[in-house]
């Protein structure tokens, strides 16, 4: 059945179906790819689940998004992602994929070369990469680039010791690697820039306060129009100044990199996407182009994260820039609109934005007022005892609702004992005149979603009410955030 137009849409952080198990705690244990899903008996960090640094590819007619923690999604309306478990499955941080030849090739954070028949493996060690003196090393953060003459480059972050206490001195350089032995560097390492406290958004810190200590990382290049455009993320993971931010040449994939003005290109400090680091710019349809980005939620742990994305437009100096910003509302997926930069989203905004709320229950300090506070380090939490709670937004005035997301806050998951994420079942009602009715019922729903959206059918509402049928065994639900969107009824909707 042929989906329309508003089905088309995608909403912020991306509602990302598997989400992997965080393992920051001991990825440095482990060579190259991960190889298991046991978390060592010394760490005593309670289990989450992050995604993040996303890589986009394109092949076949199908998008393909590799983000760290596990692999890979695949989607072919970027709306709707499925997950497709390659092997190994868990590339630690950043990976990284190009076409070579009739395969692929696949590096990672501290990762050999991999190669692979196709471009969800399994993919096979070819071995570390190696410098014309035959030393070899595994890069940090890498990300890998073919340009139109066939000839291939690395990228990665470097950093150099530095006498002065509190400070770093970090860069991204760029290799050209042999083409028939991709795992050999016959150019560089080439510093392309390193971080400058000029550039008060790679400083460290919420306020960007830190001048003696940035962090410039996860490198990624795409090229458009002829130019080169080398894409970064800075300052830290860890707080919402997460932004990503662009340098460019018109010289060659190596050579003369430019500071472009219109920096940083994505940034959103506060809301519920907050941070827009660590991620890529990729070309969707109609020579559109997208930029996926790590979205931060530093709860359960420091490095848990999300995923988003935004268009990207060219401006007349030939600068990258985001007209619409980073959004948290809904916008139509890449190839719907005939001009997406003069508009991309169907004007929906937040019904339940920071409105009376009640719930069925809530514990001290996670009241319900926390679902709609458009803020991704809160959330409402129920009383254990709650046998199925519910959430009641009142709109204020009559809205035409048209769509949902809600964000899932998991508590207890402990996979060493078998208690995992599983499908939340609910269903979401509003109130019409003086009847409730159905919006959405996902009572069965068999689909596990930590971030949920659903398009339903235009339903005039002065009220809406989120009700949690079940949730998986042995943790506790709660919500981060609850947003229903819509519009002020025209005059022949209120008929």
């Amino acid at each position: 059945m042929k989906k329309t137009k508003e089905q088309l849409t995608y909403c912020n952080p991306l509602p990302i179906p598997s989400l992997p198990r965080g393992k920051d705690e001991w990825y440095s244990q482990e060579y190259g790819m991960f190889s298991h899903e046991n978390k060592p008996a010394k760490i005593t960090t309670p289990d989450y689940r992050s995604i993040s640094d996303p890589t986009v590819f394109y092949h076949g007619g199908k998008w393909y998004l590799y983000p760290s923690y596990g692999m890979a999604w695949v989607s072919e309306d970027f709306a709707n992602w499925e997950h497709v478990r390659t092997e190994p499955y868990c590339p630690k941080y950043s990976p990284t994929i190009i076409p070579w030849g009739d395969k692929f090739l696949l590096t990672a954070w501290f990762c050999p070369l991999y190669e692979s028949d196709s471009p969800t493996g399994p993919f096979r060690e070819l071995g570390e990469f190696i410098m014309p003196d035959g030393s070899t090393f595994r890069p940090c953060d890498p990300g890998l680039f073919a340009d139109d003459d066939g000839r291939i480059y690395l990228y990665a972050f470097s950093s150099v010791p530095c006498d002065a206490p509190h400070k770093f001195d970090c860069r991204i350089v760029g290799y050209e690697l042999d083409r028939n032995d991709p795992r050999r560097v016959i150019r560089g390492s080439e510093v392309l820039f390193q971080m400058n406290p000029d550039h008060v958004w790679e400083r460290k810190g919420f306020h960007n306060q830190n001048r003696a200590f940035g962090w410039v990382e996860g490198p990624h290049m795409v090229k458009h129009n002829g130019r080169y455009y080398l894409i970064y993320g800075a300052p830290d993971t860890c707080n919402s100044a997460y932004a990503m931010g662009v340098y460019y040449s018109d010289d060659g994939p190596l050579d003369n990199f430019i500071y472009q003005k219109k920096n940083p290109l994505t940034y959103s400090r506060y809301g519920v996407v907050a941070g827009a680091g660590h991620g890529c710019v990729e070309h969707g349809p109609d020579n559109t182009l997208w930029a996926f980005y790590t979205v931060v939620s530093p709860t359960l742990h420091r490095y848990e994260r999300r995923i988003g994305m935004d268009l990207v437009a060219v401006d007349e100096n030939g600068e990258l820039y985001c007209p619409h910003g980073v959004t948290d509302t809904p916008q139509y997926a890449p190839g719907v609109m005939r001009d997406p930069v003069a508009c991309n989203s169907p004007e929906w905004v937040s019904l339940t934005g920071r409105v009376p709320t009640e719930a069925s229950s809530q514990i001290y300090g996670r009241e319900a007022l926390y679902a709609v506070d458009e803020h991704s380090l809160t959330w409402w939490e129920p009383q254990r005892e709650d046998p199925m709670p519910t959430l009641t937004c009142n709109l204020q005035a009559p809205f035409c609702a048209q769509a949902m997301r809600v964000w899932w806050r998991e508590l207890d998951l402990d996979y060493g004992k078998g208690i995992l994420p599983a499908p939340v079942c609910y269903t979401l009602e509003g109130k019409c005149g003086e009847e409730w009715v159905t919006l959405l019922d996902l009572r069965e729903n068999k689909e596990e979603m930590n971030i949920d959206y659903r398009v339903f059918s235009p339903t005039v509402c002065t009220e809406v009410r989120l009700r949690i049928h079940a949730w998986a065994p042995g943790t506790r639900i709660g919500v981060i955030d609850f947003a229903v969107f819509g519009a002020y009824p025209d005059q022949e909707s209120e008929k």
